[in-house]
């Protein structure tokens, strides 16, 4: 009985940590930071002065609870991009979605290991923890902003893609690191394995959705929506059981979603959007509060240096060899190159080793955190920047 008395003071302060979050985002983007930097701040504030009610919860299920808060956030980010905005940048999307996030998860490994002399395997998993770019960071940035659709397009379509394929390489790589290197090959045949089966589940469950969208045309507002959500997260669960990418295939599922949604009643967007509203706090502060904690002077320096290296060298490098052959001017390479940000997927990441017992978890967890804090301070409170110069670049140009 008393576990259950003492469970309501702890939601109490779980909803105020939350509406502290909410309340703290207008006074960020008054100083030019986004949204997202608010609700970090707020949990890393509330781990370090240990108020966080997420002292008693289990790795275990900060994970669990951040997975269906990313279900929502990417199946929101599927509806709000589109199938044929996302097919028109499909090229640039899975070159800088896949291809790219395997890049720069290498490229930051080999400064992690050599510049910071981190073992091999602490190295690899940090690398892959800040490979992907943040969906809930990156729409929270754009919305709204005047920038080039091309390569707004370009960004969101990337942030979906190269958060499921990030997020199979963590489980392939902890798989590596935690069992030696005998199981590097099937590590990589798993990797494989839950995009391919993901990007199959999303096929498959975005045409059930769009079915079940028609067939379910005489409920009343709202209710319909919530079904079609439900259904995602089911989609997204089963794939997953089926050791394939749940995170894949509900994103794919928004995108082939999206238009048919549009075409019957585009307000209905508002019950995900909502609901992924609620989501993008719930991931920062929660995660935020529990690896501040382990936070020391050597986690600052290692992920204050690996943003730079990142922002300014990795990012640029990989983004340029991934957009050969894109025809977009200047400007939209600029914001394309610039518009990396690190949020909640990358702090999700940084928490499977401890899922494993690796021996170097608080280590990833803490240089993943600061280094993301870093990321949302420098790109995202410049990116908006960025983002109108290329408007008017586009504007300007000679039609």
């Amino acid at each position: 009985m008393d576990q259950y008395v003492d469970f309501f003071p702890e939601l109490a302060l779980a909803a105020a940590l939350l509406l502290a979050a909410l309340a703290a985002a207008p006074l960020f983007e008054r100083i030019r930071l986004p949204s997202p930097a608010a609700f970090l701040a707020v949990g890393m504030a509330a781990g370090l002065f240990e108020i966080a009610p997420t002292a008693d919860l289990s790795v275990v299920r900060l994970e669990q609870v951040g997975a269906v808060a990313l279900f929502v956030i990417l199946f929101q980010g599927g509806l709000s991009t589109g199938f044929q905005a996302a097919r028109a940048a499909a090229r640039p999307v899975l070159s800088l979605g896949i291809v790219g996030t395997a890049a720069t998860a290498c490229g930051l490994a080999v400064v992690a290991r050599f510049a910071l002399g981190l073992d091999w395997s602490i190295a690899l998993l940090i690398g892959v923890a800040l490979a992907p770019t943040d969906p809930a960071a990156v729409y929270a940035v754009l919305r709204g902003r005047s920038g080039s659709e091309r390569a707004r397009t370009i960004l969101e379509g990337e942030s979906g893609f190269n958060d499921p394929a990030a997020i199979a390489l963590m489980v392939a790589v902890t798989a590596a690191v935690t069992a030696g290197h005998a199981s590097y090959g099937h590590s990589v045949v798993r990797f494989a394995e839950e995009l391919g089966i993901g990007l199959g589940a999303g096929i498959a469950g975005g045409l059930l959705l769009i079915w079940a969208l028609r067939a379910t045309r005489h409920l009343e507002e709202g209710v319909q929506a919530v079904v079609v959500l439900l259904g995602a997260v089911l989609l997204g669960a089963l794939t997953a059981t089926l050791h394939g990418s749940g995170f894949l295939a509900v994103y794919i599922a928004g995108l082939l979603l999206s238009d048919a949604w549009a075409r019957q009643d585009g307000t209905q967007h508002a019950v995900p959007e909502a609901l992924s509203t609620v989501a993008e706090p719930l991931v920062f502060v929660t995660l935020g509060a529990a690896f501040a904690p382990l936070i020391g002077l050597g986690d600052i320096g290692r992920g204050i240096l690996l943003t730079f290296i990142t922002v300014f060298a990795i990012r640029p490098l990989v983004a340029s060899a991934c957009l050969i052959g894109s025809r977009l001017d200047a400007s939209d390479r600029a914001l394309v190159s610039w518009g990396g940000l690190k949020g909640a997927v990358p702090l999700l990441l940084a928490g499977y080793p401890a899922l494993d017992d690796f021996d170097g978890a608080d280590t990833v967890a803490a240089t993943v955190l600061v280094a993301t804090a870093a990321s949302l301070v420098v790109q995202g409170g410049t990116l908006p920047f960025v983002a109108d110069r290329a408007r008017a670049s586009e504007a300007s140009a000679p039609t």
